[in-house]
């Protein structure tokens, strides 16, 4: 059943609440209204009747006729609607989506848009089904996408599996799912492969809107993108690509997650550009994507990307909430969201002022949820199947001596194709230079390290090796991690073969997670985060996952100085449709050509 709809008898009983026949359930006084559609702010009540806001302004007729309804006193604070991020995928917070409830909800994020597609590539149409269930009966509302990509780049990778035409048929088709996922296969759209095409079609068909992800496609490209029918892109890198598509219609996501923090630098592009009072804020809407749950415990959600806007930015704080509210809104479909209105959801949030928005109290489907971003309900545990927690399976594990790259000459030099990491980017660069080789063997230097990729699924015996470069190892050292958008493969990287399979160990004892090592006269120190969900996520309590994550955070500062966010990064390395080099379980891709290529160049 879909959430947003209302029986007739619901409708009914919202009316009478509306109009005094009948109680409502709460009331909320005394507050300073945010009124995202006219920009005003204004004193005023609210009547709230199940999941519904029935009254706005002035109630005192139904408190007259109905004193003994719960009253609640907002205490002349500012009432915003309930925040929504319109594109995440849970499991890059490492939290399942109830311990994910316990830490947004109380943040005043009430709506979230998710796109499941790391479990579903790992778990396949069985994983996405569990997930869907798992977020039913939470305060807070999950809208639950289909992943349109599974595997993310078939020809390129060997996906752990796979979703055909019909199963997408079905699934599209499906009142559980609410839209079809970002389509970050963006050569499949532009140059019309027919199973792209029939996606696209059946989501038109069944009235859901199709996702984007379109990272530097400007031009003739973009403008065939679009054609298509896609709606929003969340991975823009350039102010003058930003520009280019609001130009063209299409929403723009401002993103501000753990690694890829882009919300600041485009939106001080569409500052210079448009002013600070131009309708394309209107076409501007946030999203998180990827974000950890230690950055969210430490600065915030949606909250934080208001903070960002007003004060870093300069928007006007009622133009920012309507970034946050009624722009989402209205991308989603969604005319009963965005707005406190007379008949819309009851998604409220209690913020003390408009710069800083410090969260009070949250208000989610007609309850009250959350007060000083503690919750006051009490969330379902789940008890998850052995299936879910054994998901790493390698056919063939390395020894030691494997942890080398080999070279065609036995000593020289050759020109080499290198991975270039870069800080705060998913893009990485496609570095071309001379490397030292000695004996058939890479020799690696302070500038360059190892990045080794293991099928962890079971599907193959493949165990690709590559050059990186940007990371700055201090010392022997090796970071590992079976979270790699969006194949989830077994990743290493370091300087040392034995700093290197002894991350891959800790990975593989602990069913998934990340670990970072360090070799120190011949002693071995190593943190590990352990991940048994799907190898994505932890089944800890959030605090535990935070703590834990901070810890590893500080040890990796003292062994990894060029990159500040190493497993974030790490796992993008692996994404064979965003530029430029990246590698798969089949080898080294040229995302550029869509190509596979080799390590040397002959």
């Amino acid at each position: 059943m879909n959430r947003k709809s209302r029986t007739a008898d619901q409708i009914k009983s919202h009316v009478n609440a509306s109009m005094g026949s009948n109680p409502s359930d709460m009331y909320i006084l005394n507050g300073q209204i945010v009124n995202t559609v006219t920009k005003e702010i204004y004193k005023g009540d609210i009547a709230i009747k199940d999941d519904r806001i029935v009254r706005v302004g002035d109630i005192s007729d139904l408190k007259e006729k109905h004193p003994n309804v719960k009253q609640f006193d907002a205490e002349n604070n500012f009432l915003i609607p309930g925040l929504i991020d319109t594109h995440l995928h849970t499991e890059s917070t490492f939290l399942t989506p109830s311990t994910f409830t316990e830490v947004v909800l109380p943040r005043g994020t009430t709506t979230v848009v998710v796109d499941p597609h790391e479990l579903t590539n790992v778990l396949g149409i069985k994983g996405l089904e569990f997930y869907f269930k798992e977020t039913q009966g939470l305060p807070l509302e999950f809208l639950v996408e289909i992943p349109s990509c599974v595997p993310a780049a078939p020809t390129l990778e060997t996906g752990p599996t796979t979703i055909n035409a019909d199963e997408y048929a079905s699934l599209i088709n499906n009142d559980n799912y609410f839209a079809l996922a970002e389509l970050m296969n963006f050569p499949g759209v532009i140059y019309g492969d027919q199973e792209v095409m029939e996606k696209i079609s059946l989501a038109e068909d069944a009235g859901k809107i199709v996702e984007g992800h379109a990272p530097e496609l400007t031009g003739i490209g973009l403008q065939a993108y679009l054609t298509a029918g896609i709606t929003s892109c969340h991975e823009s890198i350039g102010v003058k690509e930003v520009i280019e598509k609001l130009r063209l219609g299409m929403k723009i996501q401002l993103r501000e997650g753990s690694f890829a923090r882009n919300l600041k630098d485009l939106s001080t592009g569409i500052k210079n550009e448009f002013g600070l009072d131009s309708d394309a804020w209107r076409r501007c809407i946030t999203c998180s994507d990827d974000k950890h749950a230690d950055d969210i415990f430490n600065e915030g959600h949606i909250d934080f990307s208001l903070r960002t806007l007003v004060n870093d930015i300069g928007l006007d704080p009622v133009t920012a909430v309507q970034i946050a509210t009624l722009n989402p809104a209205n991308h989603l479909q969604r005319t009963d969201l965005g707005m406190i209105a007379p008949g819309k959801r009851a998604n409220i949030v209690v913020v003390d002022n408009l710069n800083d928005f410090n969260v009070k109290d949250v208000f989610s489907m007609g309850k009250h949820v959350a007060h000083q971003q503690k919750l006051l309900i009490d969330l379902p545990r789940i008890e998850y199947p052995d299936w879910l927690l054994n998901t790493v399976n390698p056919l063939y594990i390395p020894t030691v001596d494997e942890f080398y790259i080999p070279a065609p000459v036995e000593d020289g030099s050759l020109e080499a194709h290198i991975i270039g990491v870069k800080e705060h980017s998913l893009v990485t660069d496609h570095i071309e230079k001379s490397v030292k080789i000695e004996a058939s063997k890479l020799v690696i230097d302070d500038n360059i390290g190892y990045f080794f990729l293991l099928d962890r699924h079971g599907n193959t015996r493949n165990f690709s090796k590559s050059i990186v470069s940007g990371f700055e190892f201090n010392g022997k050292v090796a970071v590992a991690s079976t979270v790699a958008h969006d194949s989830h493969q077994l990743l290493i990287a370091g300087n040392d073969p034995l700093a290197m399979h002894t991350a891959m160990t800790n990975v593989l004892n602990t069913n998934g997670g990340q670990t970072i090592v360090s070799i120190e006269a011949e002693s071995i120190v190593s943190k590990t985060l352990a991940l048994p969900y799907a190898g994505l996520m932890s089944i800890e309590s959030p605090t535990v996952i935070s703590d834990k994550m901070n810890d590893m955070k500080e040890f990796s500062k003292k062994y990894i100085k060029g990159i500040s966010e190493p497993f974030m990064s790490l796992s993008f390395m692996a994404l064979p449709v965003i530029p430029k080099l990246k590698l798969t379980d089949r080898g080294l891709v040229d995302v550029e050509k869509f190509q596979l290529i080799e390590l040397f160049n002959s």
